[in-house]
């Protein structure tokens, strides 16, 4: 056989098993770096978002404070948003859940907040403490 046949039937032989294997290795890593820097974008997604929804219910519950002189009692807590008073029309539609799918917590009179009130996600555990709470004194969480 000579030279140029062996040089055609190299080039048509395709590739071999350890070239595959090298590619999908090379794929994997690189997907699981962006893989993890995804999730670390979409944590802090959820807690800013968090943060925004508690400014929004803050904000319904002076707006209540205002209608009716008084904020709602602990035990009333978010869902007297929702009801009409006095023929006046809710402050809320609705309430929603935490970016985990929890409820917000609410506390009148606070703890964190004297003369005013607590509103708090527990964060993605669902369990009060552990660092990622998310409550309307918490200035620093509007940064992050």
């Amino acid at each position: 056989m000579s030279n140029r046949c062996r040089s055609v039937r190299a080039l048509q032989r395709g590739m071999t098993l350890i070239e595959i294997m090298v590619v999908v290795v090379i794929i994997s890593l690189v997907a699981g770096v962006v893989g993890v820097s995804v999730l670390q974008r979409l944590g802090e997604a959820q807690r800013k978002l968090a943060f925004t929804q508690i400014h929004q219910l803050a904000d319904a519950l002076d707006m209540y404070r205002l209608s009716n002189n008084k904020y709602p009692s602990t035990s009333e807590g978010l869902q007297a948003l929702r009801t009409s008073k006095d023929n006046q029309p809710p402050m809320m539609s609705s309430i929603p859940k935490d970016p985990w799918g929890n409820d917000y917590v609410y506390v009148y009179p606070g703890v964190h907040n004297p003369g005013g009130f607590d509103l708090m996600s527990y964060g993605p555990d669902g369990v009060a403490g552990g660092g990622d709470d998310v409550g309307n004194w918490d200035q620093s969480a509007e940064a992050k």
